[in-house]
């Protein structure tokens, strides 16, 4: 018999390289996010369910699920990393917070906490639910890593078998070779796209990457190198909403360098198609600011060129069409 994606095992994430699906326009977006440190093994329901993760951890995600479900919409990212033997220390969590800045911006603002284990699912609770608790978790705040890069590696292979097979490689050669004082790398829990594996964020600037292997796991630990080859491994920035802003992200990323990545920057849609479950088309327009201090608008049009259908999960049949996003115009208009 001939080896086929249906007589070997398909991984989600092979299945989709072969079928040419570009990951632009698939970075999630959010308001805020927050990583909590947690010890390996993670379940697949592990946010549905204390232990490892603390009743109040649980208790404000069940929070955040009922406001979605009554219309609010759902603008956090919630993430557990796994411990590290240099970053750790035995008795305490790390709890990292990030917060999206008013305007344009091009990184989150971040607040670290190393906290006892015991007191993590109060101090969680307090960032979102009782902030005037927080003045008494004030001996905890670690200011000097609020400026740390950290690369968060996809590995949670109890969601996807793929995010363990690829993601912890990827995890391994970053963690070996590029950390540093200035920059940290965990393995991360589930974020979404495992079709993409191995995947990770870059934060804090919330860019999000598809299909990484060492070559261009070097050029984004050191923002160096060209661009052309990456840009099938860009999957958006989280600081834009939707698929449509975040492919015209990327051709502006392309024409401007690694500099783009620095620049504050907004985006909003001018015009849609009418069509609000399947959007055939948009006209954007993002606005960023140079390191001169220059506000500079670009215009465009971004189509959805075509489908591609692929499953979603390792081993599952469910499949969806993912839309793939065409840049018909861009220009800058100031």
């Amino acid at each position: 018999m001939n080896d086929t994606p249906t007589s070997v095992k398909a991984y989600c994430n092979q299945l989709a390289i072969q079928k040419g699906l570009d990951p632009a326009g698939y970075a999630g977006n959010f308001e805020d996010a927050i990583l909590i440190e947690t010890p390996l093994p993670w379940r697949k329901d592990m946010m549905r369910q204390a232990d490892p993760l603390p009743q109040q951890a649980i208790d404000l995600l069940m929070l955040w699920l009922e406001q979605y479900y009554q219309g609010g919409g759902y603008h956090h990212r919630p993430l557990v990393i796994a411990p590290d033997a240099e970053y750790s220390i035995e008795g305490y969590r790390r709890v990292m917070h990030y917060t999206r800045p008013q305007g344009m911006f091009a990184r989150y603002d971040k607040t670290e906490y190393l906290v006892p284990t015991a007191e993590m699912g109060a101090l969680i609770w307090a960032l979102y639910q009782d902030r005037d608790a927080l003045m008494r978790f004030a001996a905890y705040r670690q200011p000097k890593a609020d400026n740390i890069r950290d690369i968060l590696v996809c590995t949670h292979g109890t969601v996807d078998a793929a995010c363990a097979k690829f993601g912890y490689p990827l995890y391994n050669d970053l963690r070996r070779h590029y950390a540093d004082d200035a920059l940290r790398v965990w393995r991360v829990s589930h974020f979404g796209g495992h079709v993409f594996a191995p995947t990770l964020i870059d934060m804090p600037t919330g860019h999000y990457w598809a299909y990484i292997e060492e070559a261009q796991a070097r050029q984004i630990a050191l923002r160096e190198g060209d661009l052309p080859p990456m840009r099938g491994h860009y999957r958006g920035w989280a600081g834009l909403a939707g698929g449509f802003l975040q492919s015209a992200e990327r051709n502006l990323w392309q024409q401007h360098g690694w500099a783009w990545f620095d620049y504050p920057k907004s985006g909003e849609i001018i015009a849609q198609d009418p069509d609000t479950e399947h959007p055939e088309w948009a006209e954007i327009r993002i606005r960023y600011q140079t390191s001169d201090g220059e506000t500079v608008d670009y215009e465009g049009r971004v189509d959805v060129a075509r489908y591609i259908e692929t499953i979603t999960t390792t081993g599952e049949n469910n499949t969806y069409q993912y839309p793939q996003y065409q840049v018909v115009r861009l220009e800058r208009k100031s």
